[in-house]
């Protein structure tokens, strides 16, 4: 809005006279209606999750893409930043950083960067780099009802306008992702953070993703632990806001540590059930907490003949879709992206129903082949539940599956029951939430050296 010079010679904000500046005005906001608030208060907003993510997805896929410029976002500007913010924290080590959780931070880090070079760079050259957030916290959510811009009741505020710098408002997917998985988590509630994340690593068929979120969120603590340090050794602030800040600042570092160990080992882990028991939820959420791929049945199917992943499909080109000889290609295609992630050091997670013996069994032999851990992840659901939610996610805009409830009657009745070793085989009851169902399979795996 212009601020003006009235005839009289006096100031004015939307007046008569000549435009001397310009302001922004704005809307207030209910401070009693950010995110942070409401979950303080055990007022978790119902399906907020899924909220989230569509109008994170939405937010991203407009989004400017940054060019395939390594040196600007690629695995050198990654280390680089990294090295910048190492030395501008390493001071803080034996003081707010304890000492144990510094090393394990930076010996994580180092190695993943190493070992994920090639990662940041394929990532960069397919547009998953792009003009973000940056500042992607629970307290710049607010849920604000029928006063919102969008009827999903969502306002997300404070995004880095006025800065040109990776790292920042130039960020990775996941990066962005990332700092609101972390903060959930910091702030009590993890399984919301892995369930967000999750769900977005479905709904953006973002295979690698995952790979990084143990990284993504080890950096976010640890910017936060840093800015919180410098805060607890300014002078001009109390002595008492001094020591909360020290505090925070050291669970923050605490928290970085924490993900630096959640990072799995090379393994295979088959998700297996029928159509609507939440596969590819607590697939995406499983493979952001560990750092592995993530590969999709029903992406695949989708991108093998030539359609677009979410796109509706009529009942006649249903039938060629899912005929059995595509649904062996589709198999095939899962467990070859599967031998190659696992050859690249890589856990993944197969996301398809895996409905018949001889799908979970060639999904063993590629486990066998490379030598790691094989799971099989079955999630049940009863009918009923199963039912109402193909019927409440018909109008999903994010939705992959083509299942229908007649879809599900009929490879209810074709599937074969698993019959696998215990210590391979985990039964779960899909009625949980997909947060919690991830962190379980999680704890059934090796942790990576």
């Amino acid at each position: 809005v212009p601020v003006v010079r009235t005839a009289e010679g006096r100031y004015a904000v939307e007046a008569e006279g000549e435009v001397v500046e310009w302001a922004v005005k704005m809307h207030r906001l209910p401070d009693d209606r950010t995110l942070d608030r409401l979950l303080a208060a055990e007022q978790t907003p119902p399906g907020i999750a899924e909220r989230l993510v569509r109008r994170l997805v939405a937010f991203h896929e407009q989004a400017g893409v940054v060019g395939d410029d390594p040196a600007f976002a690629g695995a050198e500007a990654v280390a680089a930043w990294w090295e910048r913010e190492y030395g501008e924290a390493e001071g803080f080590i034996g003081d707010t950083w304890a000492s144990d959780d510094a090393r394990t931070t930076r010996a994580f880090i180092e190695r993943t960067l190493a070992e994920q070079r090639a990662l940041f760079d394929e990532r960069l050259a397919a547009g998953r780099v792009l003009e973000g957030h940056g500042d992607l916290q629970a307290k710049h959510v607010y849920l604000l009802g029928e006063e919102a811009d969008d009827r999903d009741g969502l306002a997300i505020i404070d995004c880095i306008e006025f800065s040109d710098w990776f790292q920042f408002r130039y960020v990775d997917a996941g990066y962005d992702i990332a700092f609101l998985a972390m903060d959930l988590e910091a702030l009590g509630h993890p399984e919301l953070g892995d369930e967000v994340a999750g769900r977005y690593i479905a709904a953006a068929q973002d295979e690698t993703m995952g790979v990084l979120q143990p990284l993504h969120r080890t950096f976010r603590a640890f910017v936060r632990g840093k800015v919180e340090s410098l805060g607890a050794h300014a002078p001009e602030l109390p002595a008492d806001a001094r020591e909360q800040l020290a505090a925070s600042a050291a669970r923050y570092f605490r928290l970085a540590a924490t993900f630096a160990t959640r990072r799995a080992a090379p393994a295979l882990i088959v998700l297996c059930g029928l159509p609507a028991t939440g596969k590819s939820t607590v697939g995406g959420s499983l493979a952001g907490h560990i750092g592995a791929a993530y590969v999709s049945s029903d992406s695949t199917r989708k991108q093998l003949a030539g359609i677009d992943p979410r796109a509706r499909v009529d009942d006649s080109f249903r039938e060629g879709l899912y005929a059995p000889g595509m649904t062996e290609r589709v198999y095939e295609e899962l467990r070859r992206r599967a031998d190659l992630h696992l050859a690249a050091g890589r856990p993944v997670v197969l996301d398809a129903m895996h409905g018949r013996a001889e799908e979970r069994d060639a999904a063993a032999k590629i486990a066998q082949q490379h030598g790691v851990p094989f799971r099989i992840a079955e999630l049940r659901l009863s009918a009923q539940q199963a039912r109402a939610r193909i019927e409440g996610r018909e109008d999903d805009p994010l939705r992959t599956s083509d299942a229908t409830w007649e879809v599900y009657e009929a490879q209810a009745a074709r599937f074969e029951p698993v019959d696998a070793p215990t210590d391979q085989h985990l039964q779960l009851d899909a009625s949980r939430n997909p947060g919690a169902l991830a962190r379980q399979i999680a704890e059934s795996l090796p942790a990576a050296d």
